[in-house]
């Protein structure tokens, strides 16, 4: 087992760290926002399509990290029914509730999320959850099977919406 470094050892307790973590999400939920809009100012659309590619590519190598920490196999995601395996585990890791599917067959996943730690902030710029968090699903949806496909998230708590929903469709061909 790793040792705990010097810097980590916190003379608190774990839930007044969990309180104290809820701090730093919120800033730097708080600092993507300017970093984000400095960028769009200063690169425009170029910026915007470099960073929607980045987050892609990222995406696509989460994959394994998540199949990974779930114990899923390639073969899980044959189908859509698998999905549910790495969203869960990555929804519940950010803190991000929901109640069931939408859908969960083999042609389509769909859930919505009801709760979110940087919707307050990232409402300053909504379209920042979709190029981040939506073309990071996006990659790693491409990596677990190239028949997935998804237009990313059809509604946005940072847009205003009672949730988040992604959909993700098994591609006929």
């Amino acid at each position: 087992m790793k040792e705990t470094p010097e810097y980590e050892k916190y003379p608190i307790s774990e839930e007044e760290m969990g309180k104290r973590y809820k701090n730093w999400t919120e800033s730097l939920a708080r600092q993507m926002v300017v970093l984000y809009n400095v960028g769009k100012e200063v690169g425009g659309e170029k910026f915007v399509e470099r960073l929607k590619e980045e987050y892609r590519k990222q995406g696509k190598k989460g994959a394994a990290m998540w199949m990974s920490l779930t114990g899923s196999k390639p073969e899980d995601f044959k189908d859509c029914l698998g999905l549910p395996k790495v969203h869960d585990l990555i929804d519940d890791t950010f803190a991000n509730f929901w109640n069931g599917y939408i859908e969960n067959t083999p042609k389509a996943f769909e859930k919505e999320l009801y709760t979110c730690p940087v919707t307050r902030q990232w409402s300053k710029a909504p379209e920042l959850c979709e190029v981040l968090m939506g073309e990071s699903l996006k990659g790693m949806a491409q990596a677990l099977n190239p028949k997935f496909k998804t237009k990313g998230f059809t509604k946005l708590l940072t847009k205003g919406d009672k949730c988040c929903r992604f959909r993700v469709e098994m591609e006929d061909k």
